[in-house]
């Protein structure tokens, strides 16, 4: 895996970092984003032990309660991706076959905030499957076993198959595969169960069009509470996503179509992403520390400056002031002119500045 430890602060230059990573015949890439470094490749369900416990139970109360979303006799597979798409926790990953929406993702910012990191996928044509593979019918089908499901051991069961689907917890996964596929043969391999495999869904709901959606599917390591592991060598990259950059980049993706708006096209996100595009912030000068203040008045005073400026003119250390413009931008106080190492700061055009000390107001 390649892991640069320089950050990316500009879509040009995350551009050519994926350019230089090449992809080769008979592959296929995929991009993940997040927007902690701290984040780990672990399926939401595997991120709680009272979800992973109550899986199943998760997966009936959600078609229950919601039939509607759930007629037609749709897959296990499909019913997961529902539940991803209304936030329950499942063995899903989102994956993307476009960088630039990873590259979103990785540009949320957080109030304890840190650099991002899109993760890039290679894997073979071989590895990639359709949503009505048998593969991904069975791995689907594990959501539907019991916390306590264990995957048997059986002597020689690579040279007899039959052994191994002839056991007990085999045979009731069996039970459930068929309710997809009912003429699904015995023929399930022990080590399928431990996979984790890139799947590509039906495209049967906006915003997985819009975000050219797949995902990652997780099998167990051994026994259900236990997650499987995605081997190293499908990670053909990290890029590091500076934080200091992310409101920068998430400006530039807008303009070339990537926003809340694109990736999240039901209506009610599409009318929060109206709201706040329109929200004027409100700026009570005395709820700035000096230090902030005398950053914020001297680029009120004079213009927009640079961050070395800013610290030149206030007397201030540079990783001082950089955390003050990080602070003041993510509040939309300030807003950014230019990019990269032309990049300077200005007090944001919308913006209403109270400066009266608070309490005094009349």
């Amino acid at each position: 895996m390649t892991r640069s430890d320089t950050r990316i602060g500009a879509i040009s230059t995350f551009l050519q970092r994926l350019d230089k990573l090449g992809k080769t015949d008979g592959s296929q890439l995929y991009f993940r984003g997040h927007s902690k470094l701290s984040f780990n490749l672990r399926p939401s369900v595997y991120r709680n032990r009272g979800w992973i416990e109550k899986e199943a139970v998760m997966l009936k109360e959600l078609a229950l309660r919601c039939p509607d979303d759930f007629a037609g006799g749709i897959s296990t597979f499909q019913s997961l991706v529902r539940m991803q798409h209304y936030g329950l926790p499942t063995r899903l990953l989102d994956i993307t076959s476009n960088p630039l929406v990873a590259l979103y993702f990785a540009c949320e910012r957080h109030k304890d905030d840190e650099d991002g990191k899109v993760l890039v996928f290679r894997f073979d044509d071989t590895q990639v499957k359709y949503f009505d593979s048998d593969t991904v019918n069975v791995l689907a089908n594990l959501s539907r076993r019991p916390a306590d499901f264990v995957v048997p051991i059986v002597e020689g069961e690579d040279k007899d198959r039959q052994k191994f689907n002839a056991t007990d917890p085999i045979k009731l996964l069996l039970h459930d595969v068929r309710h997809d596929r009912p003429q699904f043969e015995p023929k399930i391999e022990r080590s399928d169960l431990s996979r984790v495999i890139c799947v590509r869904p039906r495209l049967e709901n906006p915003r997985i069009i819009r975000q050219e959606g797949a995902f990652l599917l997780f099998g167990c390591d051994g026994q259900k509470q236990r997650s499987a592991v995605l081997p190293e060598a499908s990670v053909l990259a990290e890029l590091i996503i500076n934080r200091d950059e992310k409101k920068a980049l998430a400006e530039q993706l807008e303009t070339m179509g990537v926003s809340r708006a694109t990736m999240f096209p039901e209506i009610d996100e599409v009318a929060t992403y109206i709201r706040d595009l329109n929200y004027v912030p409100t700026l009570n000068l005395a709820t700035l520390t000096d230090a902030q203040r005398k950053v914020f008045e001297l680029l009120r005073r004079e213009g927009a400056k640079s961050a070395p400026e800013v610290a030149t003119s206030t007397q201030s250390a540079p990783p001082a002031i950089s955390r003050i413009i990080t602070f003041l931008s993510g509040e939309r106080y300030l807003s950014s002119v230019g990019s990269g190492r032309d990049r300077r700061w200005a007090v944001a055009t919308k913006l209403d500045v109270i400066d009266q000390p608070e309490g005094l107001a009349s």
